[in-house]
């Protein structure tokens, strides 16, 4: 028990010592798992101890406190600055390559980290496989290889998404064909614990409940979302976002603890409510719905949503909402007035290939069984992903930095049709609007949407990756970004192992 007449200076110096010997500390206390007050206040406490500590190290050391470890007067060495006084380029830089997995034979469609771990993820492929890979500790030396582990095949057709229980005891997974199954993801051989089956409509997205995991939200071709109960099977109620017949489909789901935010083929972020009953899901009710597409342009597809607790540079929730047409939105949410307002937009050159053709996933004149038909890519030829047979992976999925939104500014991460991995800042603006690829460089070709886009603000490119060797289809964070995966249209996964600058 500590004790209670201990002074405040003893109380000090043991809170700067733990959190200088313990990063597991500093990223819940980033994260809000044990954090008080504010985080803006918290953050300048946990700073100003830091900044205290050096000077302490620095007159034990007999060094005056402008020089010696210091380095400059004024200046903090780059292993103790702050991290906000660290630009992105630097706080964003990677050792290298930590892994690199050729184990599906199809284009890898969705990518997803285990929640709070960085040694465990899942992906799925466009021939509808699933593959579960466990990283080797860091004890285990560099020699050491993943274990990869290929679960039974349950989809026909491409895998849409993956997400992890927040517990990780599950992992679900859903279809093209209409199919949504659960896989037991603490047993090593990955069995499937419940598959369900809607042959007539195809699932584009597919999300657990935050709070029950027992639930499982799907966004279908319909027009629908739908709330599956994963322990009995059973259709727990079904929602129509969209005027059936119209050809609107939910291309892209997430959800927080009180609101599922669904967006779909047509440029629409809708907003529906999370209504208890005896800590049960009762019902969805919508509240909102909000216009994306620049005015006076067509609509443009959503194609990625994700749900950010929290945004510094806008001390609320947000939403990250990337389109069809190459733009990335950033949406304020209020949900205790159940809306949501667009903060900005930025415009990053889609894919060449997704900019002359259109997927039918998210096209609102196609059906579920127009692209049935659809050959996967060849294995050999990266180019084919160019084509108009090939649409699936050439939406435009970016995930935000996880971290960037506590610290400083969000970051978006995305892959590019030239192979590139590319991180870039959404709030600072990149004005090369030439021919060329310029500073907010993304994909290679910019097709018919350049020309109505040049005026529209772009990000500025912060970090560039190469090293995969066909289009890049997926990325994800681990939740401390200790590491980046990402995926290609062959199925190589590369895992990059990111600096340690503290």
């Amino acid at each position: 028990m500590p004790d209670i007449n201990m002074i405040p200076e003893h109380a000090e110096r043991i809170r700067s010592y733990l959190l200088a010997h313990s990063p597991d500390a500093v990223v819940s206390r980033e994260l809000w798992s044990c954090s008080a007050g504010t985080y803006s206040s918290f953050r300048e406490v946990i700073r100003a101890r830091k900044q205290q500590q050096l000077h302490l190290q620095a007159a034990a050391a007999g060094s005056p406190a402008g020089g010696g470890l210091l380095g400059a007067p004024g200046r903090l060495p780059r292993a103790a600055a702050s991290p906000h006084s660290l630009p992105a380029t630097v706080k964003y830089s990677f050792e290298g390559v930590k892994h690199v997995l050729a184990e599906a034979a199809g284009a890898v469609t969705a990518v997803s980290f285990a929640a709070l771990r960085s040694d465990l993820l899942a992906f799925g492929c466009s021939d509808g496989e699933i593959w579960r890979v466990a990283l080797p500790p860091a004890a285990a030396g560099p020699a050491a290889q993943p274990t990869c582990i290929k679960a039974r095949k349950m989809h026909g057709r491409a895998v849409q998404a993956v997400d992890w229980a927040y517990d990780n005891s599950q992992l679900l997974s859903v279809g093209l064909d209409g199919s949504l199954c659960v896989w037991d993801a603490t047993d090593p051989a990955l069995p499937c614990i419940r598959s369900i089956y809607m042959p007539t409509t195809a699932f584009l997205c597919g999300r657990f409940h935050r709070v029950n995991f027992s639930l499982a939200l799907v966004g279908t071709s319909g027009g629908t979302v739908e709330v599956y109960n994963c322990s009995n099977g059973i259709l727990h109620s079904r929602y129509q976002v969209a005027q059936a017949g119209s050809g609107v489909q939910v291309t892209a789901l997430d959800s927080s603890n009180h609101h599922v935010f669904l967006g779909d083929s047509a440029g629409t972020l809708h907003l529906f409510a999370c209504e208890m009953q005896q800590r049960q899901l009762s019902r969805l009710r919508p509240t909102g719905r909000l216009r994306l597409p620049l005015p006076g342009h067509p609509p443009a597809p959503v194609t990625a949503l994700q749900y950010l607790p929290f945004c510094r540079a806008t001390d609320s929730p947000v939403l990250m909402v990337a389109l069809q047409d190459g733009s990335l939105c950033i949406v304020r949410a209020n949900e205790t007035r159940h809306t949501a307002e667009l903060h900005l937009r930025r415009f990053i050159p889609p894919p060449s290939a997704a900019s002359a053709v259109v997927s039918p996933l998210v096209s609102q004149a196609s059906s579920a069984s127009s692209t049935s038909s659809l050959p996967p890519p060849s294995p050999t030829s990266p180019t084919s992903t160019s084509s108009s047979s090939a649409p699936s992976w050439l939406r435009l999925r970016p995930s935000v930095c996880p971290l960037s939104v506590i610290h400083d500014v969000p970051l978006i991460t995305y892959g590019s049709d030239d192979t590139s991995v590319y991180i870039v800042d959404v709030t600072a603006r990149s004005f090369s609007t030439g021919a060329g690829g310029g500073a907010g460089g993304g994909g290679g070709g910019r097709g018919s949407v350049a020309g109505a886009a040049a005026a529209v603000d772009r990000p500025l490119t912060v970090t560039v990756l190469k090293a995969h060797r066909a289009p890049v289809t997926a990325v994800a964070w681990s939740f401390d970004e200790s590491l980046l995966a990402s995926a290609d249209a062959v199925g190589t996964l590369v895992l990059w192992q990111r600096c340690l600058l503290f």
